[in-house]
């Protein structure tokens, strides 16, 4: 068995209290732009309660998995339920309720549990700690397999703990453009995506627009590579980048408002990540007054582009197949340089 089909990891026990004092020192990261939002308190906080009565009662808990990070920080891939209900009790931020063994504590927060505080400060739970110097492939097959049977993460959640770094927080500001937040759900701002969805679209504009003559048509392995090859750009090829998605974006705005990246001639008209790929790659090196300027006639290229029988058969069985991208590039490159 070769070493890069094994993990590098180590367990360690932390007391309740020292994973709290972690937390709060910003070296273990319950980070909420990777984990799902804390849901534990959706309808109340019987699940929470019932949570902290099982520590009470010392069931054992299942482990929590940590990455850690190049600064040798953690990041909680799994288990920040549970931790940040330890977090939010141990700093009386809700009252128990619903409990079934302990009855008497219902309605108390942790400042009043007498003879059961240091109880829970002292509680342990195993964490395994996946260190820094595991191949992606591994960390990503693990975050995998955690979440099986649970909510699946997506490919850009998990690219979000692996590739911390600059060009990390870079994707993730321009994904909350409310121009493209939430992209493809209909009416703009109507619906909120949680899933990392915008940095993925993000992220897919600057690896077609640099490397998509290296597109072998796994969207995923393709993106990942780039992501890492980027993780720790520079601050001035940042500032390029930043201004070079905001540019185009505006761009795409000037001329299309509100029916940016929608093909208006059909019967439901909504978003397309086809038509955000095309226009944005295009029209990022273009000159913006002749974009204005030839409005009106780049908006009836663009409805005749869509209606053309060679296109609509790229946008079946497979819309990111690298020789349909290159067909749809080709006929919208032609009809632009015709304007």
């Amino acid at each position: 068995m070769s070493s890069n089909q094994v993990l590098n990891l180590y367990p360690i026990d932390y007391p309740f209290e020292t994973l709290i004092s972690r937390v709060d020192k910003k070296k273990l990261i319950l980070d909420p732009d990777f984990q799902r939002k804390y849901k534990w308190d959706k309808d109340g906080n019987v699940r929470a309660s019932r949570f902290i009565e099982s520590c009470l009662m010392r069931i054992p808990l299942p482990a929590c998995y940590f990455s850690e990070d190049s600064n040798k920080n953690h990041l909680v891939i799994d288990g920040v339920q549970r931790i940040t209900t330890v977090k939010n009790f141990l700093n009386d931020e809700f009252s128990l309720e619903g409990l079934t063994v302990f009855t008497e504590l219902n309605g108390k927060k942790f400042s009043e549990l007498e003879g059961y505080r240091s109880d829970l400060e002292n509680y342990t739970i195993r964490c395994i700690v996946l260190r820094n110097d595991n191949p992606s492939h591994l960390v990503q097959d693990i975050f995998a397999r955690l979440n099986e049977g649970s909510v699946i993460l997506s490919h850009q959640e998990i690219r979000h703990a692996l590739y911390a770094g600059k060009f990390n927080d870079l994707i993730h500001e321009l994904g909350s453009d409310s121009r493209i937040e939430n992209f493809g759900r209909g009416k703009r701002g109507s619906q909120v995506k949680d899933s990392l969805e915008p940095q993925q679209q993000v992220l897919r504009f600057f690896a077609f627009y640099e490397n998509s003559e290296q597109y072998d048509e796994s969207l995923k392995e393709f993106l990942d590579s780039y992501m890492h090859e980027h993780q720790h750009d520079s601050e001035n090829k940042i500032r390029k980048m930043k201004r070079l998605f905001k540019t185009s974006l505006d761009k795409c705005f000037s001329v299309f408002d509100e029916d940016t990246f929608i093909d208006t001639t059909k019967s439901r008209p909504k978003e397309s990540l086809v038509y955000f790929d095309l226009l944005m790659k295009d029209f990022s090196d273009r000159d913006s007054k002749f974009l204005t300027d030839n409005k009106i006639k780049i908006k009836n290229a663009f409805k005749d582009y869509c209606g053309m029988p060679d296109i609509k058969k790229t946008l079946s069985g497979g819309t990111l197949n690298k020789s349909k991208i290159n067909v749809r590039d080709r006929v919208w490159a032609g009809l632009m340089d015709n304007i």
